[in-house]
């Protein structure tokens, strides 16, 4: 990991939390009756708890979470349950593929996906629209108005050519750097979700940059793919994708949905909002650095009883001088 572990910058973080709970100066899991500002050198890392079926678990405390760096147990500074009791704001970047593989009836189905991830949000929520192909087009910046996105989404036509995958990977976490951390006292949760048949073919952005921007915007992504398989002794298996190569998926604490071509992926697109949404945010103070000394700090989360799958959006980051 450390060849494609990116560096995180420290910065100084300023949360407006209304109502929140597990904030510096209370006691973790205590409930805060005003508003509290929250002004700390964390090391913050969302994650997200999923049953074996792979559905979101809600309810968990603090007590709940074992926080460890470089496998020193760290105590949790600041901790938020988001979407038990109402929908968490998030910053979305939908990323779709128009190249020559996409026809007219698989982008009907896009619209419709879209449309399904959209219909729940919180008022907060802001989602922008880029599409890929040979060339790499933001059709909508970042908007409340998620009316623009449809509009923008029904009236394209450039379909065909070759595909851009990662270029328009990295050119969606630019949109989301320019994003604020928070909106309305609430922290947004920044998503790339990237809907393709999982090549790349005409890229030209380094991997490691790419995965470094990523982890220093605090990115998490998701991907709706359509596989390809191959048949073993073993039987029917899966051909690994460019995106499975690069675990941009898994390291960002992301989930890839499988979809048939030519059939409904609403279903997906609902399933990543809920996932998304239904997370908890921890942060902690980052262990001491002896003077001049650098490298990468391994960030691990696990549960203390439930036996579940645990996701964080960073295995890491990278300490400077």
């Amino acid at each position: 990991m450390a060849g494609r572990a990116i560096r995180y910058w420290m910065v100084w973080v300023g949360f407006l939390l209304v109502g929140g709970s597990g904030l510096a100066g209370l006691p973790v899991g205590v409930q805060a009756q005003e508003d509290i500002v929250l002004r700390s050198n964390l090391v913050t890392v969302e994650v997200t708890v999923t049953d074996p079926q792979g559905r979101p678990i809600a309810g968990l405390r603090p007590d709940d979470f074992l926080l460890y760096e470089d496998d020193q147990p760290r105590r949790i500074e600041f901790f938020q349950a988001n979407g038990e009791r109402a929908l968490r704001p998030l910053a979305v970047v939908f990323a779709f593929d128009v190249s020559g593989s996409v026809t007219p009836e698989e982008a009907a189905l896009q619209r419709r996906a879209l449309e399904a991830f959209l219909v729940e949000r919180h008022p907060d929520s802001m989602f922008a629209l880029v599409t890929f192909n040979n060339e790499v087009r933001v059709l909508e910046g970042f908007t409340k108005d998620t009316s623009k996105l449809l509009s923008k989404l029904d009236r394209f036509k450039n379909f065909g050519g070759s595909t851009r995958l990662f270029d328009a990977l990295d050119r969606s976490v630019t949109l989301l750097r320019k994003v604020p951390r928070q909106r309305n006292g609430r922290l947004l949760r920044r998503l790339i979700v990237v809907l393709t048949d999982g090549f790349d073919s005409a890229s030209n952005v380094n991997l490691d940059d790419l995965l470094r921007r990523v982890n220093e915007q605090e990115v998490t992504v998701y991907s709706v793919t359509a596989p390809s398989y191959t048949l073993t002794v073993a039987g029917r298996m899966r051909v690994p994708t460019p995106l499975d190569a690069t675990r941009l998926i898994s390291l960002t604490g992301g989930r890839d949905f499988p979809m048939t071509p030519g059939k409904d992926y609403s279903d997906s697109f609902r399933a990543i909002a809920k996932d998304a949404a239904t997370s908890y945010t921890l942060a902690y103070e980052p262990g001491d650095t002896p003077a001049g000394r650098t490298g990468f700090r391994r960030i691990s989360v696990r549960l203390r009883q439930l036996e579940a799958r645990v996701r964080t959006s960073r295995e890491g980051y990278y300490v400077q001088p």
